[in-house]
């Protein structure tokens, strides 16, 4: 019998969503259950804290809960823990280094011992710095149909937009040794995939090994069904990775670049370390040794600076360039970061301007998605069922999708977490492929 009820809610990148398994797997040990965020007891919001819209929709998702308890957890309860004062008066607010303590925290609810918090839960400070979050089996205990394992935390880069580097301190990785045991422990538990997380992964290092090693131990000591990468800067996508990817089924032909924008000025005011020259070479090496991999890529429209001429430049080689799909961010203040102070030396790129340019790099990215899309028609593919269930046209359909991350729906229902060779009839809409059992 359970002691409480709870719900954890993820927001911002797979690094996260690690955290939150790991403290899922927590509140399990603790006798929680999972329930829907409206009737838990216990409302965990793993929060974001990339641009200043993601502090706001933090606090209104803290100031609407109607949990019993409400903990606000993760990188905006890092950086600004204060920002949570005075928006419910049955709240905890946990900082990063405090996640391994909001179990016992809740031990003390539970007793009613917990004292009313005047301050954010600290925890070990010092040594937060040095670890990586990591609950062994963590996933066995998780729902989903995939597993994320966060290999590498924290940042030594200080790209000028970002503030994870104080978010999450400086960078630390998992032993091998730690990375296989976990993907082993998900197979065991069933997994069908897992995606290795981290918040930079060109600085993973442990016992001579970067990322692209690591990932080579992975396949070859361990036997889980599919590999799939975090997001990798253009700069950390060795030819070495690409033709593991190109040779290794096992491993998802799905890249996301990080790539912010295609134009080198650009690239130099956000520290980015790399250029638009070297960032086209790679896209147009994936394309010609990985033709049917899926490539998405991350773009901040409106970067401060950017001029009409910068813009053009990017939209154009970005329209010339081979890739599947863009995440279009509309570029928002961040407090406390290098371009916040651009911003106050008078260099803002006007709202209506930065509208209009995300505008037209999300007609861009539909216009390539539809030509990936088409060129999948025909393909059989092996597809995982995810939990999901969609309606096309009335039609109770499953959905989930390829090794190379095409979503495709499936009609009738399907049991979710298994493998299905599919073959893809046509599109269903503008993101996903229509498939029928093979």
């Amino acid at each position: 019998m359970s002691r409480f009820s709870f719900h954890v809610s993820t927001m911002g990148c797979k690094a996260n969503l690690s955290d939150s398994q790991a403290l899922e797997s927590r509140l399990r040990s603790i006798g929680g259950e999972p329930s829907s965020q409206d009737a838990a007891d216990v409302f965990v919001l793993n929060t974001c804290t990339v641009t200043d819209q993601a502090d706001k929709e933090a606090r209104t998702l803290v100031r609407k809960s109607k949990a019993k308890l409400t903990v606000a957890a993760g990188c905006m309860a890092e950086v600004s823990p204060d920002a949570f004062s005075g928006l419910n008066d049955s709240l905890l607010v946990a900082r990063n280094s405090a996640k391994k303590d909001i179990a016992a925290a809740i031990e003390d609810w539970l007793a009613g011992t917990l004292a009313e918090q005047k301050t954010a839960l600290q925890g070990d400070r010092v040594a937060w710095h040095d670890q990586v979050d990591l609950v062994e089996g963590a996933a066995a205990q998780s729902s989903k149909t995939r597993a994320f394992l966060k290999v590498q935390d924290g940042c030594n880069a200080f790209c000028s937009y970002c503030i994870i580097p104080r978010a999450r301190g400086r960078s630390r990785s998992l032993t091998p040794q730690e990375v296989l045991n976990e993907v082993n422990s998900f197979a065991t538990s069933g997994f069908q995939e897992v995606v290795l997380t981290a918040i930079h992964a060109a600085d993973y290092e442990s016992e001579g090994l970067d990322f692209t090693g690591l990932v080579e131990l992975v396949l070859k000591k361990s036997s889980i069904p599919r590999v799939r990468l975090t997001s990798l800067d253009p700069a950390e996508i060795p030819d070495r990775l690409i033709e593991l990817m190109r040779k290794e089924p096992r491993l998802c032909s799905h890249i996301h670049v990080s790539l912010q924008s295609a134009n080198t000025e650009v690239l130099q005011a956000m520290k980015r370390g790399y250029n638009a020259d070297l960032a086209a070479e790679r896209l147009q090496t994936i394309a010609q040794k990985l033709p049917h991999a899926f490539v998405g890529m991350d773009i901040i429209a409106g970067f401060p600076g950017e001029t009409e001429v910068q813009f053009e430049d990017s939209f154009q080689r970005l329209k010339d360039l081979p890739w599947t799909r863009l995440h279009v961010f509309p570029f928002s203040l961040r407090q406390g970061t290098a371009a916040a102070k651009l911003v106050e030396s008078g260099l803002a790129v006007p709202a209506a301007i930065i509208k209009e340019r995300a505008r037209r790099l999300r007609e861009l990215s539909e216009e390539k998605m539809q030509q990936a899309l088409l060129r999948r028609v025909g393909f059989v593919a092996e597809v995982l069922v995810e939990e999901k269930n969609t309606e096309i046209q009335g039609r109770l359909c499953s959905q989930g999708h390829t090794r190379s991350y095409f979503k495709v729906v499936i009609p009738g229902k399907h049991a979710a977490n298994q493998l299905l060779r599919v073959r893809l009839i046509g599109v269903a809409n503008s993101e996903s492929l229509k498939g029928e059992l093979v």
